[in-house]
């Protein structure tokens, strides 16, 4: 059985090497490859990734001309990857290699994607709580009651991968797709150690973002909730239509003081306009991203040992 790791770097010159050193002591006498994706590194990433390929025939290495992001970055590790067996993790060393057979061993029994979860007493309360509140919206989106400690760190089948690669969406998430796609799925509590170079890149504005997209891409919500609000502010305006009639009626021509009401009513109604065409723009651009047929990444480099 032939094992692809995965791993999408940014920034991670000081963890790749004691990584790289990791996942082989583990996977020693096993057939694997590691796939490095460069995404755009500032740092010194790239070199160290092409001293470490000189040392491990295991390791291949792909670097993007700048920086397209970590989905465009596991979209290239899975293009490349030959293995049987499919695992993701992140570069950071808070993903420990020595869970890697964990995660292997489940992957049998008809289960075709195993998932890690962190455990919460080694999260900030921040962490924790942006990363509920995505994991909320996650859940919503797949119909799946998703853990919300759910890491990046997984394996999956063959199978899986292929059909992932079935998918050509251009700003495409891999998230929710993998619920999506909708193979048999297991979760496995993991051990996690604490970041050692720097604060995560993902802030709350940054899942937020995430959060939206993942809304856009792959449910109806938002347009189905703007279509209820229009409804109800159409209700309303007709209610406030029949009081005002007759009102006319039976006090006479002098209309009801209404100047506050009104206003209140135009200010919420000119900012839900706004906000839904945000919406719409939001659908409209990424047809048009889609129709571009732009490529999700570019190679600026490849290292392949194999």
């Amino acid at each position: 059985m032939m094992i692809s790791i995965i791993v999408p770097v940014y920034n991670n010159s000081t963890t790749i090497t004691e990584l790289t050193e990791r996942i082989h002591n583990v996977l020693d006498h096993e057939s694997y490859e590691i796939i490095f994706i460069n995404d755009g590194s500032r740092d010194t990433s790239l070199q160290v990734l092409r001293n470490i390929a000189k040392e491990y025939t295991q390791v291949n290495v792909i670097s993007f001309s700048r920086n397209f992001g970590q989905h465009s970055a596991i979209c290239a590790g899975f293009e490349h990857a030959k293995g049987d067996v499919i695992v993701l993790m992140d570069a950071d060393l808070q993903d420990r290699p020595e869970n890697i057979p964990q995660l292997l061993e489940h992957l049998a029994n008809e289960v075709d994607v195993v998932y890690s979860i962190k455990k919460e007493s080694e999260q900030s309360i921040v962490t924790k709580i942006t990363s509920r509140f995505y994991h909320y919206i996650f859940s919503k989106i797949v119909n799946v009651n998703v853990p919300r400690n759910i890491g990046t760190f997984r394996s999956f089948n063959r199978k899986v991968l292929n059909a992932l690669l079935k998918y050509e969406e251009v700003d495409i998430l891999y998230g929710p797709l993998m619920f999506y796609v909708g193979y048999k799925c297991r979760f496995v509590e993991v051990d996690r150690d604490l970041r050692s170079d720097g604060d995560s890149s993902y802030t709350f504005q940054k899942r937020l973002i995430l959060a939206l997209r993942s809304l856009i891409t792959y449910t109806n919500v938002p347009y189905v909730i703007f279509s209820i609000l229009g409804t109800a502010l159409l209700v309303f305006s007709l209610l406030y239509g029949v009081i005002v009639f007759l009102q006319y009626l039976f006090i006479g021509k002098q209309l009801p003081a209404g100047l506050t009401l009104i206003v209140v009513y135009l200010s919420f109604l000119t900012g839900s306009l706004m906000l839904f065409l945000g919406i719409l723009g939001a659908y409209i651009y990424r047809i048009f991203q889609q129709v571009l047929r732009r490529p999700r990444y570019l190679v600026d480099e490849i290292i392949d040992n194999r």
